[in-house]
Parts: C-alpha cells; structure tokens; sequence
C-alpha cells in the first residue's frame, strides 16, 4: 500500500508478509470502493475459538470528499 508505515528492522521474510498484507488489503478496499460499496468506518471482527484474536479495523477517507 502505497505510503504505509514499515517496520525498518531489515527482516526481509518480515518485509515480503507485510507486503503481500498490504497488496491484499489494498486491492479488496480499492474493488470495494469501485463497486461502490460503503468501506469508510470502523469494522469489528470477532472469531472463535479464543484463540483468535478479535481485530477492529479503521477506514478513513483522507481527502475529505
């Protein structure tokens, strides 16, 4: 994702999951938005078992439209 916030600590298996985290993440938001789907808000993710952690997940609009 063009602009992300890395990590520097030079792990490149590290580095190559995050990227590939990253290109994922950026192309279901941007197929979202294509298709004109409201992505803007906050998401809650909650798993069983226990042992998956919960996530909340952010999307904010950085240009203001």
């Amino acid at each position: 994702m063009r602009g992300a916030d890395r990590d520097t600590d030079g792990n490149i298996e590290t580095d190559a999951g995050k990227r590939e985290f990253e290109s994922e993440l950026e192309e279901l938001v941007l197929k979202a938005f294509g298709d004109g789907e409201e992505i803007e808000g906050v998401w809650d993710l909650e798993y069983e078992p226990d042992e998956i952690p919960n996530w909340t997940v952010t999307i904010d609009r950085k240009d203001g439209i």
